[in-house]
């Protein structure tokens, strides 16, 4: 699936819940067809993402970052994930239809009535950001009407993850789906970190004055020239090894000190990166913290954006007395 927002940024259920959403109202086609070379990658390495261990004296938690969705034929395993992969007990990742969670909320109906219930978000902008609003819609593609009476949160994150159409990459291959279907054929349990339903309800309830106001600023200045620039000013248009260049530095296993999520500083940027990353780190630290009482192997896998940044996973287990040793 094609984005303008980080591709390691993004969640499984996101873009469940997106593509679901898109299939109901399809975003249009955004540019001709590309030449055949555009989405072309050469790998002249040997794949090595970033491995982590967390253990005491019974339990080891093998950790890896992961992309949730690939181009074919994109290599990422490596000698040494392979034999971690052979030799635990448990697959854990972020959400799976694999592993059912107690007490997960109903995201289908509260969805629903969120959006029956919501004044359209043109109706809280300025005349100009309204006009403006309408015209960042129609140039993703998307139904005006069903855009306009969304959240505010989850409608930007539609139309980012719209981003480029001609984009090869699927869920398909994914890292947690190659995974599952390892661990399926091996008859090894999967588990899942979290409701990911909840985790998406916590973007949805964010629909405050606030958010308006800064929509309706980014709005008035963004140039209108394509939908990429306006989530960054300094979007252009890659092509080839430059079009997948996050994933070549995952595959290599590069970690940045930094990860920005895509939507800047501001309130959406802090709603998106306290929802999407903080609350739910943190929540993962004491999970592990928890597990380590568990003895047993256990590979966790969860996008690589996770591990980056002041609030990253490793961030939330050193604040916990934990220090996870980098294997690669």
């Amino acid at each position: 699936m094609a984005s303008f927002l980080p591709r390691t940024a993004l969640a499984p259920l996101v873009m469940a819940l997106a593509g679901s959403f898109l299939a109901a109202a399809p975003l249009a086609a955004q540019e001709a067809a590309a030449p055949p070379d555009r989405y072309a990658f050469t790998q002249d390495y040997q794949p090595s993402p970033a491995l982590w261990r967390l253990a005491d004296e019974d339990t080891t938690i093998y950790m890896l970052g992961t992309i949730h969705v690939l181009p074919a034929g994109f290599r990422w395993r490596s000698a040494q994930l392979d034999q971690i992969i052979g030799e635990v007990d448990m697959l854990v990742v972020e959400t799976s239809d694999y592993a059912e969670v107690e007490g997960a909320i109903d995201l289908d109906g509260k969805f629903i009535n969120r959006v029956a219930n919501r004044v359209p978000t043109s109706e809280r902008l300025s005349p100009e950001g309204a006009e403006r609003w309408r015209e960042l819609i129609e140039r993703s593609g998307g139904d005006f009407a069903t855009f306009d009476n969304l959240p505010i949160l989850f409608a930007l994150l539609n139309m980012g993850i719209g981003g480029d159409s001609g984009d090869p990459s699927s869920t398909e291959y994914g890292v947690e789906t190659v995974l599952e279907d390892e661990f399926l054929r091996s008859s090894r349990p999967i588990e899942s970190l979290e409701d990911g339903g909840a985790v998406m309800y916590s973007l949805i309830r964010q629909d405050s004055d606030e958010l308006i106001d800064e929509l309706d600023a980014r709005l008035i200045a963004w140039p209108g020239k394509s939908v990429g620039a306006f989530f960054d000013p300094d979007f252009v248009q890659r092509r080839g090894d430059a079009y997948w260049a996050e994933e070549h530095d995952w595959a290599r296993g590069v970690v940045q000190d930094q990860f920005d999520i895509g939507f800047g500083d501001g309130a959406i940027g802090r709603a998106f990166n306290a929802m999407l990353l903080d609350r739910r780190n943190t929540a993962w630290a004491e999970w592990l913290d928890q597990r380590l009482d568990s003895p047993g192997a256990v590979l966790l896998a969860v996008g690589s954006g996770h591990f980056e940044g002041n609030v990253s996973l490793l961030v939330k287990l050193r604040e916990r007395g934990l220090l996870a040793e980098r294997l690669n």
